[in-house]
């Protein structure tokens, strides 16, 4: 059986390590205690009070990992921005705040004009989606220190800054609370490592190139992800609490927020993954229970609230599919009614 660990990913020592940096970064807000309050901790994520005026802002910073192997290996560039903005500012928005302005840092190997042109022009999209203007960004070219597949290879990572509008913390978080989500079509920017791993030992260095129904492996992988942002914040007013479906999953991203409210969650229907999900479970022996930690599973983001029909109807006008999958419930712990490869229909279950 594959699992995300053998894939090189070690999401307990990741915690561990985030809280190091963490902790570190607490002790850096004494510099501009004068002008900076902290108003609320999640991590390496704040919510922060400037002195000027009553403005609550946020900052929050991710990349997109090591799926711009999947642009590397199909030579299509494109869609990365849409992985990069879904990071950033689908983060923001659960914390309810709204993106406004996003710096990024682009690090390659070499510079490729065609490949930077593909990058931008959808920088540009992506941005149009999400809301924001881009207004700072750096290219370093550092040769080797940058690798990966084919001869132009890169990481892109960025900051953006978000106005709060709504501080969600979950504390209106109560049992019979509605949970709807919104659908993903593909695997976003997490568990990469697990498909790659799984597609290289399935069919060897060349995997992407393998076809699969209408497209190649490589083209369903560099799927974009769904930005949610607008169709979010549409849906602050009626939101309890926003969870952005990334590393962890379900199990791992709910869970945590559930845990410290002392209540569950019961998901009876959920969307179906996308096929490359189904397919690499099955080539690797993924059981379903460790698919639904290291993938979405179909689910790109949750919202939890008393009025799902609004909230559904708010993100059918973004043209985003939601609908309700399930309730909050007294019974700590999360239940899951599983669309995974081996174990349909069947009741998963996940404790804190």
């Amino acid at each position: 059986m594959t699992t995300y660990g053998k894939a090189g990913v070690n999401i307990a020592l990741g915690d561990i390590c985030s809280k190091i940096m963490s902790d570190a970064a607490d002790k850096t807000f004494a510099n501009r205690k004068s002008m900076i309050k902290v108003l609320e901790k999640k991590g390496l994520h704040r919510i922060i009070a400037v002195s000027m005026g009553n403005v609550k802002l946020m900052l929050n910073s991710d990349g997109i990992g090591t799926k711009v192997e999947f642009a590397e290996r199909t030579g299509r560039h494109d869609t990365m921005a849409y992985d990069l903005f879904a990071m950033l500012c689908d983060d923001a928005v659960r914390f309810g705040a709204e993106p406004v302005a996003l710096s990024n840092v682009l690090d390659v190997n070499s510079l490729d004009k065609e490949a930077v042109r593909g990058l931008a022009k959808g920088m540009a999209n992506a941005a149009k989606d999400a809301g924001v203007a881009v207004v700072s960004g750096e290219i370093a070219e550092l040769g080797k220190r940058v690798g990966g597949y084919g001869k132009y290879n890169y990481n892109w990572g960025g900051t953006v800054l978000s106005i709060v509008r709504k501080e969600l913390g979950g504390d209106g978080i109560r049992p019979g609370n509605s949970i709807v989500a919104l659908k993903e079509k593909g695997v976003r920017s997490n568990g990469i490592s697990l498909v790659r791993r799984i597609m290289e030992s399935a069919y060897g260095p060349e995997w992407h190139r393998k076809k699969a129904g209408a497209k190649t492996l490589g083209e369903q992988a560099l799927m974009p992800s769904k930005i949610y942002t607008r169709a979010a914040l549409d849906t602050l007013p009626f939101a309890e609490a926003i969870v952005h479906v990334t590393g962890g999953g379900i199990p791992g991203k709910l869970g945590r927020l559930l845990s410290s409210k002392k209540c569950g969650a019961e998901i009876t229907n959920p969307f179906a993954p996308c096929k490359l999900m189904l397919h690499c479970q099955e080539l690797g022996k993924v059981k379903d229970a460790e698919a639904y930690r290291a993938w979405n599973m179909g689910q790109g983001m949750l919202i939890i609230t008393p009025n799902p029909e609004k909230v559904i109807s708010l993100s059918s006008k973004r043209k985003i599919s939601a609908k309700e999958i399930g309730k909050i419930t007294k019974q700590p712990g999360i239940t899951i009614v599983s669309r995974g490869y081996y174990s349909q229909g069947k009741t998963l279950h996940f404790n804190r």
